[in-house]
């Protein structure tokens, strides 16, 4: 690969992934918060989404059964507060979003 090859190849990865981020910034302004709120509660992007693999993880257990909610990028778990609020953001953004319907 060329010179020219190469730089396009990098310019190309980092549009797609600001495109990637445009789109993270579009969907939390419409679930009525925003990423400085999110690395507020969660410091980073990487134990947010540690959260939401641990929350999705919570709803296939039997009610009353949930895994610890804590991010191996932290040293301590998620504050409670911090994820009954998260919750409360997606659970409201998940009932306003259109019924999928299979045809």
């Amino acid at each position: 690969m060329n010179g020219l090859q190469t730089r396009l190849s990098k310019v190309e990865k980092l549009r797609n992934r600001n495109d990637g981020e445009r789109e993270v910034d579009i969907e939390l302004e419409r679930m009525g918060t925003s990423r400085a709120a999110l690395l507020a509660d969660f410091g980073s992007l990487f134990a947010f989404r540690d959260w939401l693999d641990a929350r999705m993880a919570a709803e296939d257990h039997p009610a009353g059964v949930r895994p610890s909610i804590a991010a191996p990028h932290r040293k301590r778990p998620i504050d409670p507060a911090v994820s009954a609020k998260w919750n409360a953001i997606l659970d409201r953004y998940e009932a306003l979003q259109p019924a999928h319907t299979g045809a």
